[in-house]
């Protein structure tokens, strides 16, 4: 019998190098992934496209009845939301003839309107029926008008500015 020169490999010497081989690719693609997977960015929560919901809701309740404070008013309210350095959202209502007042202001307060500002007789009405009821949570009212409301804090409507209500809203219960 002659002895064969081919190369011949030892079972363990086989799988000693199948598991280098196979150790070697999962290097590579770990390296890869590490290169191409991660992304920084993906980390972090999206940037919010609009802050309406986190913003401090101002609102404005006005009545049908005609009232000479509410364009100044509202004049004003804009003014505060436009100006950029705050993070106040405002937003205007006019109380319906035929709603139930104290109802659709605790719609507001369900809106999450953190400052109900309001003027006009019908809306006046409205108010002091809800606050009759007890004071609503974490809500500030405030009645531009001449006349005071219980537990609603008095803008004279010669008075009605951006900086006025800027400290009124600023200064949350």
């Amino acid at each position: 019998m002659t002895a064969t020169t081919a190369p011949h490999l030892s079972r363990t010497r086989l799988w000693t190098l199948l598991g280098a081989a196979a150790a070697a690719v999962a290097g590579v693609i770990g390296v890869l992934v590490w290169l191409f997977g991660s992304d920084p960015a993906a980390a972090r929560p999206p940037r919010p496209v609009s802050h309406v919901d986190t913003a401090t809701r101002a609102c404005l309740l006005t009545s049908t009845d005609s009232d000479p404070g509410v364009a100044r008013t509202w004049a004003a309210m804009r003014q505060l939301a436009a100006g950029g350095t705050s993070s106040v959202v405002v937003q205007r209502y006019r109380l319906p003839d035929e709603a139930d007042g104290a109802t659709y202001v605790n719609t507001l307060v369900q809106l999450r309107c953190s400052t109900i500002v309001f003027t006009g007789a019908g809306a006046r009405a409205a108010v002091a029926t809800t606050l009759d009821a007890g004071h609503p949570r974490g809500v500030r009212f405030a009645v531009v008008a001449d006349r005071p409301v219980a537990g609603a804090t008095r803008v004279d409507p010669g008075s009605v500015s951006a900086q006025a209500l800027a400290e009124l809203i600023g200064g949350r219960e």
